[in-house]
């Protein structure tokens, strides 16, 4: 829907774009043509006084009124045919139509006394400041630059979705290769078969259960241990090794340090989100170590993606 509207918006603007002009134009010849006729008629008349019956008190002349009018009805005659807009109404009090509200009054100067005229201005139709012409040329000028109105949609409907959907960066876990990729920066971290394989096992049960407290002092939960496993069997499938099961329990202070040493590559460019990732380490000695938890607390699903799980 929103794309139809961006080509009527076009449509309109390119209307309005070359109507103006149009209608201007037509305004500007309309009025031209009003002072040429104006001018014309003065003239004209000016030099037909002196064969024109009108009336004179000062020399006790009344005139042939009738004549006056025959030559003011052959006058406009000619001023139509020569596309002029105005026509001659009234001379010295003598009118040939009923008076118009649209009357122009000028004065000839004649031996006796001044000549007053009435000129009739017609009036342009509010049509004929409207043509086909635009309309037809907005219509073309639309048609020919859909093309760009389809990449503004389409580049305004990316620009929202990508305002809209922008996330923060993820890891990236991929089993082909053995390493952890940052989303964002594309940064590729390899990591070994045992950290590589507790660490995917350590996100999926962190984001599952998050009420159990994983303690260096304590044994690994069941279900982490197979996980852990269960993801050492798919490197074996993948080719990356054919050694028998690590036990994940050992060294498991060196395999944490491995993943978190990995950690601090992949975001070293985006350090604020890499405590979800990264496992806490232990504050303390003695009684203090048996309290610390190393579980990703804050992971949830969509914060990873695991590639050839």
């Amino acid at each position: 829907m929103l794309k139809y509207n961006k080509i009527i918006l076009s449509f309109l603007s390119f209307l309005f774009i070359l109507q103006v002009p149009y209608s201007l134009g037509i305004y500007i010849t309309h009025e031209a043509n009003i002072e040429k006729s104006l001018s014309h008629i003065q003239t004209r008349l000016a030099l037909d006084l002196p064969r024109l019956s009108l009336p004179d008190q000062t020399l006790n002349n009344v005139g042939d009124i009738e004549s006056v009018k025959n030559y003011m009805t052959k006058f406009n005659s000619q001023l139509t045919q020569m596309g002029f807009n105005a026509k001659i109404n009234t001379i010295k009090n003598i009118s040939i139509a009923a008076q118009d509200e649209n009357l122009v009054e000028r004065t000839l100067l004649a031996p006796s006394e001044p000549i007053v005229i009435k000129v009739a201005l017609s009036n342009l139709p509010i049509y004929e400041y409207f043509s086909l012409i635009p309309l037809l040329l907005a219509m073309l000028f639309v048609y020919l630059s859909l093309d760009h109105i389809v990449v503004w949609q389409n580049r305004g409907q990316a620009i929202l979705v990508t305002e809209e959907e922008k996330q923060d960066p993820i890891l990236i876990i991929n089993l082909k290769d053995k390493v952890m990729i940052n989303s964002e920066t594309h940064l590729s971290i390899p990591l070994a078969n045992k950290p590589l394989c507790f660490y995917v096992a350590l996100t999926e049960f962190c984001t599952t259960n998050k009420e159990i407290t994983l303690n260096q002092n304590k044994d690994l939960p069941p279900e982490l241990t197979e996980l852990a496993n269960k993801y050492f069997l798919r490197l074996i499938e993948l080719g990356h090794t054919v050694r028998k099961r690590p036990n994940f329990s050992n060294s498991l202070e060196k395999t944490l340090s491995e993943i978190r040493a990995a950690l601090d590559e992949v975001f070293t460019d985006t350090p604020d989100i890499k405590s979800i990732y990264y496992p806490p380490k232990a504050h303390g000695e003695g009684s203090r170590s048996k309290l610390h938890h190393y579980g990703l607390a804050s992971i949830q699903k969509q914060h990873i993606e695991i590639i050839g799980k």
